[in-house]
């Protein structure tokens, strides 16, 4: 035992001068790395920080006070550490975990702050260096992360005056190819416009699409990829106000499958409610008499792509205040790439529609006796008189429904000579007592 003391100094020297040995090498090490950065990011981008320091086997390092900048965005975090690095400029950068804390990104026309950022296996594109003229490409359609979280997301955009705010998010398998997921807590969004709009949604989870691809695809085309696999949606709580409750939703569920020409896809939206816009703003809620819609929504389509048809089978609307509606229908000229435009294109082939009455015919007679300052009892035994009267079969099964709404489902059915522009519907429904109208419409109305 004594023959060991005399060698307990030397190997407390051993050790320091190789862990001496070992940061030294880490720091040197560091150090050509932020070189080789600042070199690959181009003239027209800066990088600094406050200090840095190599954590073990140089594997990575911890850095205080970051900024990066370019001409298009700025980024600062407080506190940046990098760890498991491997990879070169050939197989492409990988990061085994980067942890962002009080974070900032400023572009010209929108700011970000999260109070972290936490990714794990990230591996960076391999792309050129930047030229002098140009800065690195961020690459987000070619990066591959394992797993992403950004806690505490504020983003604003002074330019449409809107805030949007995310509690915690989460995505996991992103990159070309991969089956993503998205699990987001606490969304809220207002747009101060006057009147100022609010959004909420409690938890939004999204299982199957390819996000890289589509990124990659917006990039390109400006289009989404059709993906050829399943996917689906869930939110919860959904809701939207201003200076009054608008719409809410406790849950909304769309599961969908597509393949190269077509797209099969089910939705459903539980207890869903909308409020009128009050007295000022009418709406066809006040004209009929309700303060609010609540029911539920589920509708099962199929989409041809290739030949601009949809079809609907069914769509049912239930309301235990209104009644119940069931719709199997046929559109055409719907343009898929662009579907803020199909009230505009969007034609009706055929259509089916089955109502089962609780309350909604009445309203609708008292408020069209309204519109025309008549007694609604008064207003309704002429209207049904006539409809009585009429030699049309379609106007007299109207009559039946309206002298007893809840003992005669309406069952409507349009078949037009030349397919009906969606915007042009109601009108020619309202004008449906023409005989010259209904028949091009290929319009009847029955009750069982």
């Amino acid at each position: 035992m004594k023959k060991l003391y005399p060698a307990i100094p030397l190997l407390v020297l051993v050790l320091l001068v190789g862990s001496w040995g070992v940061h030294h090498f880490a720091q040197h090490r560091l150090e050509a790395g932020i070189a080789d950065f600042r070199a690959s990011i181009g003239p027209n981008a800066t990088f600094s920080y406050a200090t840095a320091r190599p954590r073990t086997l140089a594997r990575g390092a911890h850095f205080t006070a970051v900024t990066y900048h370019n001409p298009a965005m700025t980024l600062i975090a407080a506190d940046v550490r990098l760890g498991g690095l491997t990879g070169n400029n050939v197989q492409g950068e990988k990061i085994g975990s980067i942890v962002l804390r009080d974070v900032k990104i400023m572009t010209q026309t929108s700011s970000i702050s999260l109070d972290e950022v936490d990714l794990r296996n990230l591996v960076l594109p391999n792309t050129d260096r930047a030229s002098a003229d140009a800065s690195r490409p961020l690459g987000f359609d070619s990066l591959v992360l394992d797993n992403g979280t950004f806690t505490n997301m504020h983003l604003a955009v002074p330019t449409s005056q809107t805030d949007v705010t995310v509690a915690r998010m989460t995505v996991e398998q992103y990159g070309m190819g991969r089956t993503s997921h998205l699990d987001l807590d606490r969304l809220a969004t207002q747009i101060n416009l006057t009147p100022t709009r609010r959004i909420s949604v409690d938890h939004i989870k999204i299982d199957g699409p390819d996000f890289a691809s589509e990124v990659a695809s917006l990039i390109q085309s400006g289009h989404l990829i059709h993906e050829s696999h399943p996917h689906t949606m869930n939110l919860k709580k959904v809701e939207i106000d201003s200076t009054h409750p608008m719409l809410q939703i406790d849950h909304v569920a769309t599961s969908s499958f597509s393949t190269a020409t077509e797209d099969k896809m089910d939705t459903t939206l539980g207890n869903l409610t909308l409020w009128s816009t009050g007295n000022d703003n009418q709406t066809i809620l006040n004209a009929f008499g309700y303060d609010h819609f609540n029911g539920n929504i589920h509708i099962n389509s199929t989409s041809d792509r290739s030949a601009g048809r949809v079809h609907l089978e069914p769509m049912t609307i239930e309301s235990a205040d209104m009644g119940n509606l069931t719709v199997v229908a046929e559109l055409d000229q719907i343009p898929f790439d662009d579907m803020a435009i199909i009230p505009e294109t969007a034609r009706i082939v055929s259509a089916a529609m089955t109502w089962e009455d609780h309350s909604l015919a009445s309203h609708v007679l008292a408020g069209l006796a309204k519109s025309r300052n008549t007694d609604p009892e008064i207003y309704r035994q002429n209207l049904l008189a006539s409809l009585a009267a009429s030699d049309d079969a379609s106007l007299r099964a109207m009559g039946r429904f309206l002298q007893s709404p809840q003992d005669h489902p309406l069952q409507i059915a349009l078949r037009p000579m030349k397919p009906v522009n969606l915007m042009m519907l109601g009108v020619a429904l309202s004008m449906a007592g023409d005989p010259s109208v209904a028949a091009p419409l290929g319009l009847t109305i029955s009750t069982p």
